[in-house]
């Protein structure tokens, strides 16, 4: 049942469509939000002008950012990362590719390597940029702590062995396709730096916090609940565009029902919490000091809907 606070979108409608241009993370991330990314590119659409600079200021995986890049909507990216490992591969694959993409073809994709770069404690830029990516490629469900141990289990019994998630070509061809935008792109250490650098009239900010739950299960560095408050606070005062989105927890509502021109939303969005296990819709809060956003609740559609659509003639 939809809670009294929540401003209702029109739960029947189906907005998305299939972007015409497309930049794949080369990150496997927690609570990723790649499913969102096409709605993101219609409320930048619908905007009044042409953002200068958009901020994500938890980058994380960056799926938002980078298919907003991809489709030409924005001039600028400003990714804020706190966890050292993934702030430097974001700082690599944009700067330094060809060093990471070397690397990802040569090297062993093993339980020795998962086991010597999970202890390892990497002094370079360079080194922390491929612990990072090698543990996101071959770790349960791509998380970094320390509560997740390799695919396929210490005893490589399972059907889907330590490699399985990671292509080497595929990522190979990730990689290179973000050295283009190098120019465009700056990677900080902390979401108030990010989110101070889209207060312009014409910038917006992409938040997508750690979750208010369990979010200690899933990343190395998480927020206390004085933490969600503190970004509360913050976007309370931003002069500019925001979207923030959550995990649909009532505390999460609470700390945004008095704030004066922010709107809260609930939608629907598609959730692995397993390894190769089948999708399951999870509602997700969507939080926005613009009043007015695109139509949609559930925003995914299956195979038989994307199927019927494209027979239809209709944008995929």
């Amino acid at each position: 049942m939809t809670r009294p606070l929540l401003r209702p979108l029109n739960p029947d409608a189906l907005v998305l469509h299939r972007p015409t241009g497309t930049i794949r993370s080369p990150l496997r991330y927690p609570g990723g939000k790649r499913r969102l990314a096409p709605w993101v590119a219609d409320l930048l659409r619908a905007l009044p002008f042409r953002v200068r600079t958009f901020a994500e200021p938890f980058a994380g995986g960056a799926s938002v950012a980078l298919q907003v890049m991809a489709e030409g909507l924005v001039d600028r990216l400003v990714l804020g990362e706190r966890d050292p490992l993934v702030a430097a591969f974001w700082e690599t694959a944009f700067t330094d590719t060809d060093w990471l993409v070397a690397r990802v073809e040569a090297a062993p994709i093993t339980l020795d390597e998962w086991h010597r770069l999970r202890a390892a404690a990497p002094r370079s830029r360079r080194e922390r940029a491929w612990k990072a990516l090698f543990l996101n490629r071959t770790s349960f469900s791509g998380i970094l702590n320390g509560t997740a141990g390799p695919i396929g289990g210490q005893a490589q019994t399972s059907a889907y062995p330590i490699a399985c998630r990671f292509p080497r070509l595929t990522l190979m061809r990730r990689l290179r396709s973000l050295a283009a935008y190098a120019d465009r792109v700056t990677v900080v250490g902390n979401w108030q730096e990010a989110l101070e650098a889209a207060s312009g009239s014409e910038d917006f900010a992409y938040l997508d916090p750690p979750f208010f739950h369990k979010a200690d299960r899933l990343y190395r560095y998480c927020f206390a609940q004085r933490d969600h408050a503190k970004l509360a606070d913050a976007l309370a005062a931003h002069p500019s565009t925001f979207l923030l989105s959550y995990d649909d927890a009532s505390e999460v509502e609470a700390l945004y029902a008095a704030r004066p021109n922010v709107h809260v939303h609930r939608v629907e969005l598609l959730y692995s919490a397993t390894e190769r296990t089948r999708l399951v819709p999870k509602n997700e809060l969507l939080i926005t000091n613009r009043a007015a956003l695109p139509d949609g609740r559930r925003l995914w559609r299956s195979g038989h809907e994307w199927r019927g659509a494209s027979s239809l003639g209709a944008e995929t």
